[in-house]
């Protein structure tokens, strides 16, 4: 068996049987597909079954409620190709995903594939992201020297991506940094896998080829806007900085403009959905936290105005002005037509 395809499932009936397909629609052949039901509440459960009753790839997991990292460790336990392929419920892979990582794997003998992904909502793509790096393998020095530094966050925000899904991994490589991540972990599972991976590694391949479709959806539970996400984000940095980091020459810096970026996003999204309510407890959240000094420390350098000026803001504290200056950006933005 070359490919293990694992795909966690929980509350996703109206994407999982297209996601399915996508998979039984390959135009490689030699691989199993593994659905872990994560307790899931709605059909979910029903649709595995009847999938893996029509086709002998399939292999089910169900199992109680635990949350990403626990079902992707649940999955890679009953895995048994020689490269693991992770794909999230709701979205979609390209017909020839598998076809292509076999041969990039068997061309250039490397232990990871990363592929770039194509953002879809409603049928339309809306953007595309990549690792923001050549297209090509690298090995050796040509990681530390290329990848280390973008691991977390360069000064210009460019960084690898930080998604487990859309990587073609070798399993012995897997498997135990991904059965490392604490299952306490639930916001940040894909960095704190994919972080280890490439600490780890010898050799990756990185791909521009869009071979991933992520679904953009309204109703994500990724999407879902909790100020308790500040502190999330600081188990994040708790257990990536359980690797050997120190291989990582400037990862002290990078660790700073993470933080800072992260606490900016869950600001923009505060202010995005308007929730005016929330700049008190974010405020309070980040300066109870490791993030306050980080914020401080961080230092960037080729990044849009919108950002430098929200930054700014925040390193003083002043998160209340940073949080209408972003809601001001969406509204100009929106006049402008470009919302």
């Amino acid at each position: 068996m070359f490919f293990s395809v694992i795909v966690p499932v929980y509350k996703v009936e109206k994407y999982l049987p297209t996601c399915i397909e996508s998979v039984l629609n390959q135009s490689f052949s030699d691989f199993e597909l593994i659905l872990v039901d994560d307790g899931s509440p709605d059909a979910c459960p029903g649709i595995c079954d009847s999938y893996a009753s029509k086709d002998e790839r399939i292999k089910v997991v169900h199992k109680e409620n635990g949350g990403l990292a626990s079902a992707r460790r649940a999955g890679i336990k009953v895995a048994t190709g020689d490269y693991v392929f992770n794909l999230d419920s709701d979205d979609l892979i390209e017909n020839d995903t598998l076809e292509c990582a076999h041969n990039i794997i068997k061309k250039y003998e490397c232990e990871m594939v990363s592929f770039s992904y194509r953002w879809v909502k409603n049928g339309k793509t809306v953007n595309i992201s990549d690792d923001c790096l050549p297209e090509g393998i690298y090995k050796g020095e040509d990681i530390e020297k290329q990848i280390y530094p973008k691991l977390l966050m360069d000064k210009n925000m460019n960084h690898i991506s930080y998604y487990l899904s859309g990587k073609a991994v070798k399993r012995e490589l897997l498997t135990p940094n991904q059965l490392g991540v604490s299952e306490k972990i639930s916001l940040g599972e894909d960095l704190c896998c994919t972080f280890s991976c490439y600490l780890a590694t010898k050799s990756v391949y990185i791909s521009k080829k869009t071979a991933y479709l992520y679904t953009v959806r309204e109703d994500s539970l990724s999407k879902e806007f909790n100020t308790k996400q500040i502190y999330l984000i600081e188990d994040v940095i708790n257990e990536i900085s359980k690797n050997r980091v120190e291989k990582i020459a400037d990862y002290e810096e990078q660790l700073c403009r993470y933080s800072c970026f992260m606490c900016f996003t869950i600001l923009a999204s505060a202010s995005e959905g308007n929730y005016k309510e929330s700049i008190k407890t974010i405020k309070e959240n980040i300066e109870n936290s490791l993030h306050n000094e980080k914020i401080k420390a961080a230092e960037f350098e080729k990044i849009s105005p919108k950002s430098k000026i929200a930054i700014s803001l925040m390193k003083r504290g002043s998160y209340k002005k940073a949080f209408y200056f972003l809601n001001l950006c969406k509204k100009i933005k929106k006049v402008l037509g470009k919302g």
